[in-house]
């Protein structure tokens, strides 16, 4: 099927021929961050050529087709809008990619593309881009059979290369290392951040979150810093191959790699002045729908949207959260006088709009269920420290024990390590300013618009206002008083 543009209303199927497994991602919803309702691949080997040759062998071509039989099986149980199959560098480089190719025709439905070296360099930046539309820098996606580089900042993409190196045909001897450090030492070298693609590099992800007992078991947005690398190599070098396999969500065809993608990083390190990586939870996939929306549709909040489509299927009043953002910002923080970044407000918006997230279960679990749910959601857009931020400031919208505040830090306080000080104090802030506002309204739009702070007691405030009494609780009056003295 022929398409150049997506709206909110499509899903699509993509199908993912790599080097090294074939993978199937269907996508539904707002297409800005979309759903992913179904996520399989299998191992293939496709970029495993035949010695001396760049054939793919039968052996690999059988396991390619099945796979995709299986896939149109899915994909007619799921009708989407489109599906497509995005081939990368096993089939770009093979000496018998039309016999493949012509094969793969016979038994898929939809459109296949096969992507040039700079195309999946472009596709695989605009999945950064759009999973961290901040993001400065220069993206390193390494696959079975090839690594990209390309370099980013929020309104340009440029030096844009491909290399046919990757996983599946690394040797120390490959005539491709020389080209690439060229490529890095030139055009790449004073780098801060390199963002990481591939499955390879999400293995040393998940040792990092393994060895430094991570509580939030988040690649997104993981940034592992020059000398936390080391360490980690380290630790990876200290353990054998049965070790490795008790990390969790790592497969055994990704352990047999793994020090390569550990070279290839220590090659980046000593390259270039790079700081940091980070980790993107988008690639390719996700660069190419990103590539088919509209300028206005590019221009909207990631995590807003997944946020709206959580409260919308979870949360009763979604008017009401929303105007406690216009209450917090216009009556609230003027009344005290503070002034906090425009990034500061957008985290504390986000976190109004799921603020009621969690109400049906019982009391006494609200508030580590709502936290739990949104710290396991797969947000994209945000840090990890604002992810923590908005699950906290949500846990003490419900929390009973809401006024001892220590209490709260100790019993979170692997959580509340992602914050600073600063960020802790504001999200308790806010934490009892909405505690506050669903204990004296309760979810009632119409009472607070008439809520204002220059009573100097809730009474007062009985008396200027619909507000019909005030809950017989000491607690709603204490938090109405320590809201005004902050």
């Amino acid at each position: 099927m022929q398409y150049n543009m997506l709206n909110k209303k499509d899903s699509i199927a993509v199908i993912d021929i790599g080097s090294n497994s074939v993978r199937l991602c269907v996508f539904r919803g707002n297409m800005r961050s979309p759903d992913v309702l179904y996520n399989k691949k299998f191992f293939c080997g496709l970029g495993e050529f035949i010695p001396e040759t760049q054939l793919i062998s039968k052996e690999a071509e059988k396991k390619c087709i099945n796979s995709i039989i299986f896939f149109n099986s899915i994909i007619d149980e799921m009708k989407p809008s489109h599906s497509v199959a995005l081939c990368t560098a096993a089939i770009r480089n093979a000496s018998n990619k039309k016999e493949i190719t012509n094969k793969i025709q016979k038994v898929f439905k939809g459109k296949i593309i096969t992507l040039s070296g700079r195309q999946e360099a472009f596709y695989a930046t605009l999945g950064v881009r759009s999973a961290i539309p901040s993001a400065n820098g220069t993206i390193i996606d390494m696959g079975g059979g090839s690594l990209e580089l390309a370099q980013i900042t929020p309104h340009k993409i440029k030096n844009i290369s491909s290399f046919p190196l990757g996983i599946l045909n690394f040797t120390k001897e490959h005539k491709e290392h020389k080209k690439i450090n060229k490529e890095i030492n030139s055009k790449h070298k004073n780098q801060k951040n390199f963002y990481l693609i591939g499955g390879a590099f999400r293995s040393i992800a998940r040792c990092y979150i393994y060895f430094n007992k991570l509580p939030l078991n988040e690649i997104h947005n993981l940034s592992i810093s020059r000398k936390n690398f080391y360490e980690l190599k380290s630790d990876i070098q200290k353990i054998g191959f049965d070790d490795l396999q008790k990390i969790p969500k790592i497969s055994v065809d990704r352990i047999k790699h793994i020090h390569i993608a550990i070279e290839v990083l220590d090659k980046v390190l000593k390259l270039s002045n790079c700081e940091q990586f980070i980790y993107p939870r988008y690639g390719i996939r996700e660069g190419f729908i990103y590539e088919k929306l509209s300028k206005k549709q590019r221009l909207l909040d990631p995590t807003e949207i997944s946020l709206e489509l959580i409260a919308k299927s979870r949360c009763r009043f979604l008017i009401f959260n929303k105007k406690t953002f216009a209450w917090i910002k216009n009556i609230y923080l003027k009344f005290i006088n503070l002034k906090i970044s425009s990034k500061q407000l957008r985290v504390i918006k986000l976190s109004c709009i799921i603020s009621d997230l969690g109400w049906e279960q019982t009391a006494k679990i609200r508030a580590s269920y709502a936290l739990n749910l949104i710290l396991n959601s797969p947000l994209v857009g945000i840090e990890q420290s604002e992810k923590v931020f908005i699950a906290y400031l949500v846990y003490l919208r419900h929390t009973k024990d809401i006024l001892d505040q220590r209490v709260i830090e100790k019993e979170l306080s692997s959580y509340l390590s992602y914050l600073s000080s600063d960020e802790k104090k504001l999200a308790y802030q806010i934490g009892c300013v909405l505690n506050f506002l669903y204990s004296i309204t309760k979810g009632s739009s119409f009472l607070l618009k008439q809520l204002d702070l220059k009573s100097l007691t809730l009474e007062e405030q009985k008396k200027v206002s619909s507000i019909q009494k005030v809950p017989k609780s000491g607690k709603t009056e204490q938090l109405y008083n320590l809201i005004r003295k902050f």
